[in-house]
């Protein structure tokens, strides 16, 4: 497997439900100050993005 693009803003992408869904949970989270929920959400985007579309997210992502 080819190595995979990093970088350090998260952007979904464009037609996919996943990333979409991902995406609101995280800012819904940051809305109500739920730090773990945030968290999580960064957590399963950061997975999503590498296993699905060939990203890693560097640390300190926004």
């Amino acid at each position: 497997m080819a190595d995979a693009a990093t970088t350090r803003r998260f952007t979904p992408e464009a037609g996919c439900p996943r990333c979409t869904r991902l995406a609101t949970a995280r800012r819904r989270a940051a809305a109500t100050r739920d730090h773990s929920a945030e968290t999580d959400a960064r957590v399963l985007i950061s997975q999503h993005m590498h296993t699905e579309h060939g990203v890693t997210l560097e640390p300190g992502w926004t």
